[in-house]
C-alpha cells in the first residue's frame, strides 16, 4: 500500500470526524441532523481505514491515530444519554428508600437505642437525682438555662445563615462517624454514640420539664428534628449493619460479608448525610425563630412526619429488591 497516497486521500475525512467529535463531546444532541448523518458515515469509513491500515501498513503511529480517533467517536456515538436532573434525583431517592427498608431491623434497633436512652435517662434523673452531675457534660448548664426561659433571641438573616452553615458542617460529621465506626468497633462505638445523643435529649427534657417548658422544647426541635433524628437513626443503622456482618457472617468470611453489605452501608451513610443537610436550614432559619408561633412549628413538623413516613413506607416498594443481602444463600 502507498501510505502517503492513502493518507492524502483520507486525511480530510479524519480531520472532519475529529472536528465533529469536538462538537459532540458534551452531547451528541449538539450536532445538527445532517452533521449526525455525516458523523455516522465518517465513523464507518474510518473503521474501514483502520482495518486497511492494520492489515496493509506497518506505520504504527498511523494505526494508533486512527484507533484513538475511532475509539473517541465510538464513545460519543454509543454512550448512554444523560439523564435529566429530576430522573437522577428520583433514582437516588428510590435507592435510598429501598435500602432503608431492606435494613429495617437495623433502623428499628438504632431508633430503639436512641429514643430508649432518652427515655431511660429522663426517668433515671427522676429516680436518682444525684446522677445529674455525671450525666450532664460540663459547660452545658448555660445551654439548659436558655431552654428553661422558653424563648429565643431574634436572629438576623446572616446569623441564621451562619447557624445553618454550622449545623450543615457539624451534624453530617456526627452521622458519618456514627455509621462508619460500626465496622471498626463491632458496633460498640455506634451504639455508644446513639446512646450518648439520646441521653443528651433525655437530660435536656428532664431539665426543662419542672419549669413547664417540655412542650416548648419539643415544639421547637420537632421541625428540624424529623429529618435530623432520622439521619442519626439511619447512620446508627449503618453502623449496626456493618457490625452484624462482622459478628454474624454466616458461612461467609467476614471480609466477604462486609463486601456484601458494603453498597447498602454506603447508601445508608449517604442518606444520613443528606438528611442532616436537609435539617440544617430548617434548624437555622425556622425552628429557633421567635417570630414563628410554636403551633406553626408543630404543624410543620406533623406534615414533615407524615410525608417522610409515607416516603419510607410506600414509595417504590419492591419486595424482590428489598430482600437483605445477608439473607441470600
Amino acid at each position: 500500500m502507498n501510505e502517503q497516497s492513502f493518507v492524502d486521500r483520507r486525511e480530510l475525512d479524519w480531520r472532519r470526524l475529529a472536528s465533529l467529535c469536538d462538537a459532540a463531546d458534551s452531547s451528541l444532541k449538539r450536532l445538527k441532523p445532517e452533521e449526525l448523518r455525516e458523523f455516522i458515515r465518517l465513523y464507518r469509513r474510518v473503521s474501514t481505514d483502520l482495518a486497511v491500515a492494520r492489515t496493509q501498513s506497518t506505520n504504527i503511529p498511523l494505526v494508533s491515530h486512527l484507533n484513538d480517533l475511532l475509539g473517541r467517536a465510538y464513545g460519543i456515538l454509543y454512550r448512554s444519554p444523560r439523564k435529566r436532573i429530576g430522573a437522577t434525583i428520583q433514582e437516588g431517592v428510590t435507592l435510598a428508600v429501598q435500602t432503608v427498608r431492606r435494613n429495617k431491623w437495623f433502623m428499628l434497633t438504632s431508633a430503639a437505642i436512641f429514643f430508649g436512652s432518652a427515655l431511660f435517662i429522663f426517668n433515671l434523673m427522676n429516680w436518682v437525682p444525684a446522677v445529674r452531675d455525671q450525666l450532664i457534660p460540663p459547660g452545658t448548664d448555660k445551654l439548659f438555662d436558655a431552654w428553661k426561659k422558653g424563648s429565643f433571641e431574634q436572629h438576623s438573616g446572616s446569623e441564621s445563615g451562619m447557624m445553618a452553615a454550622f449545623y450543615a458542617s457539624n451534624n453530617p460529621k456526627t452521622a458519618i462517624i456514627t455509621g462508619a465506626v460500626g465496622a471498626g468497633s463491632f458496633g460498640i462505638v455506634s451504639v455508644y454514640l446513639l446512646f450518648e445523643n439520646g441521653a443528651m435529649l433525655g437530660a435536656l427534657a428532664h431539665e426543662v420539664a419542672p419549669v413547664g417548658k417540655l412542650g416548648f422544647l419539643f415544639s421547637s426541635i420537632s421541625p428540624h428534628g424529623v429529618p435530623e433524628l432520622s439521619g442519626i437513626v439511619v447512620a446508627g443503622g449503618c453502623g449496626l449493619l456493618l457490625a452484624y456482618a462482622l459478628i454474624n457472617p454466616g458461612r461467609r468470611r467476614r471480609a466477604d460479608a462486609l463486601r456484601l453489605v458494603g453498597k447498602d452501608a454506603i447508601v445508608l451513610l449517604s442518606t444520613s448525610v443528606v438528611l442532616m443537610f436537609i435539617a440544617a436550614p430548617i434548624e437555622g432559619f425556622f425552628s429557633f425563630q421567635p417570630a414563628i408561633p410554636q403551633g406553626i412549628k408543630v404543624a410543620v413538623a406533623c406534615v414533615e412526619f407524615c410525608a417522610w413516613a409515607t416516603l419510607w413506607t410506600f414509595f417504590a416498594r419492591d419486595p424482590a429488591i428489598e430482600k437483605h443481602p445477608l439473607a441470600k444463600e
